[in-house]
C-alpha cells in the first residue's frame, strides 16, 4: 500500500513532525525516535515509518503500541515500537545492536 508522505523533503519533514505532536500530545512520551528508511535510508513509495517511542507505562507494550498506531490510523503505513526508559538502558547494555542502532542513528523528534 503506498504512503501518504510527501515527496518533498520539507513536506516530509512537516508531516513526520506533526506525527510525532500527535503522539506527544496523546501519550507524553518521554522520546519519540524515527528509524529506517525515512531516517537513514532512501524510503520507496512502499515504505512505512518506523517510530521507536519510549515512555512509561503501566499497560503491556504491544497494547500501548496499537493504542498509537490506532490515532494515527490512515494517515500512513506505521510501525511503532514502545519500550520503557529502564528497557532501553538495559538493552543497550545488554549490546543489543537493533535498539542501540536507533538510539545512535535514529533522528529524535
Amino acid at each position: 500500500m503506498p504512503n501518504n508522505l510527501g515527496k518533498d523533503k520539507d513536506n516530509l519533514q512537516t508531516q513526520l513532525i506533526e506525527l510525532a505532536e500527535k503522539i506527544k500530545r496523546r501519550f507524553n512520551p518521554h522520546k519519540i525516535i524515527l528509524f529506517g528508511s525515512y531516517a537513514y535510508g532512501k524510503p520507496t513509495e512502499g515504505s512505512d515509518v518506523d517510530f521507536l517511542i519510549i515512555m512509561d507505562t503501566d499497560i503491556p507494550l504491544r497494547k500501548q503500541a496499537s493504542l498509537i498506531r490506532r490515532e494515527l490510523t490512515g494517515l500512513i503505513p506505521i510501525d511503532i515500537i514502545v519500550r520503557t526508559p529502564e528497557q532501553v538502558e538495559e538493552r543497550i547494555k545488554l549490546g543489543d545492536f537493533f535498539i542501540k542502532q536507533i538510539v545512535q542513528k535514529g533522528v529524535i523528534l
